[in-house]
């Protein structure tokens, strides 16, 4: 077993390349591929480790199970002039949901709005990679994905003991001149993700974030996933806004269920309940064109002026500045980029047995700290 607290440096490109051939020989495409790979490491460099290359080895185990289906192309199976029903065909989740941004994102600039829902999705890694893109472009982008339902995901609802809810994330860009905001998060107070991070690193988990299957506080990632589960975002005290939010998701997500009525369960393990009743899931994407409102660039000044005035607030005792939602990980891509990205012993030694499983060599790394 590795040492939980030695960890290796890998540089991104050729960290890259490795899960593109590996996604290559499970049977992608190449464009598919290539997104895959562009947007975990992408997830790795923005510092989000839990949304990174960490998830190839649950990648190669759910298309085992057929879970996901490597070679799957989306479609677009119903759409209006700004809306639209795509059908992700169980593929990677990643591409899918860049493929619905993509016509979301063509027909607000028509438009100046356009909305998609995705259904028949699997994990869609970290939201704050879709929302990035539309910023990019000069466009607000809104994205969230959730599941609710007896024995889904890992969330208690509020007052509850059970699992409930998926982590279902929301995230939403704003376009500046010369800054973003890019706000992406769980409605649970620690991603699932998280978790996953700090049982391979062998770090105690925050207080106040899971259950143990008993329905105890616990610090111990290994509690989650012998039965426990997470706390909605809020706590004991405001957990009620962590859950709306989060059932709220689910509610958004479920209209692209409604051309085929069947439960699509959004992610990796199936639910641990076989009731099925009031089961909902899918993605749900926005995307706004500010020009539809006027003028685009004095949006884009107004913006900037907002962000610039919270950069100049008053930091707390102990705190250097105070940051924007998205600034941390424009650092993190700085940092990142140039010394290599950390990946715990426990995760590189799982993509030893990929790499070892699909006769593709590791990427090169040195020791870390």
């Amino acid at each position: 077993m590795p040492d939980a607290k030695l960890s290796v440096l890998c540089p991104p490109d050729p960290l890259r390349e490795f899960v593109a051939v590996v996604a290559r020989r499970m049977g992608a495409d190449p464009d598919v591929a290539a997104e895959l790979a562009r947007h975990l490491v992408g997830s790795n460099l923005a510092g989000h480790d839990s949304h990174g290359v960490i998830r190839v080895p649950q990648y190669v185990g759910d298309a085992d199970q057929g879970l996901i289906v490597p070679s799957a192309r989306p479609v677009v199976a119903r759409e209006t002039a700004v809306a639209a029903l795509v059908e992700a065909h169980r593929g990677f989740g990643q591409h899918s949901t860049m493929f619905a941004l993509e016509w979301g994102m063509a027909r607000a600039r028509q438009h100046g709005v356009a909305m998609v829902a995705v259904r028949h999705s699997t994990h869609i890694g970290r939201l704050g990679e879709y929302v990035e893109r539309a910023a990019a472009d000069g466009l607000i982008g809104l994205v969230t994905v959730g599941a609710v339902g007896a024995g889904i995901g890992g969330v208690v609802p509020f007052g509850g003991r059970t699992r409930f809810l998926g982590t279902n994330p929301w995230a939403l860009s704003v376009p500046g001149r010369t800054r973003r905001f890019v706000f992406d998060a769980a409605t649970s107070t620690l991603a699932e993700g998280k978790v996953r991070v700090a049982r391979a690193a062998g770090k105690p988990l925050p207080p106040d974030a899971i259950l143990d299957s008993a329905g105890r506080p616990s610090r111990d990632a290994e509690a989650f996933y012998a039965g426990g589960a997470l706390l909605p975002l809020g706590g004991a005290l405001a957990g009620h806004k962590g859950y709306g939010l989060g059932l709220g998701s689910a509610l958004l997500g479920a209209l692209g269920m409604i051309g085929d009525g069947a439960p699509t369960l959004v992610g990796a393990a199936p639910p641990e309940s076989t009731d099925v009743r009031g089961r909902v899931a899918g993605v749900f994407l926005e995307v706004v064109d500010p020009a539809a409102f006027g003028d685009p660039t004095r949006y884009a000044d107004l913006v900037d002026e907002a962000l610039a005035a919270a950069k100049r607030q008053s930091p707390a005792e102990g705190v250097a500045e105070v940051l924007v939602p998205g600034e941390p990980e424009e650092r993190a891509r700085a940092r990142r980029t140039r010394e290599g990205i950390p990946l715990p012993a426990a995760t590189w030694a799982e993509l030893g047995k990929v790499a070892a499983r699909f006769g593709v060599p590791l990427p090169p790394s040195e020791p870390g700290v």
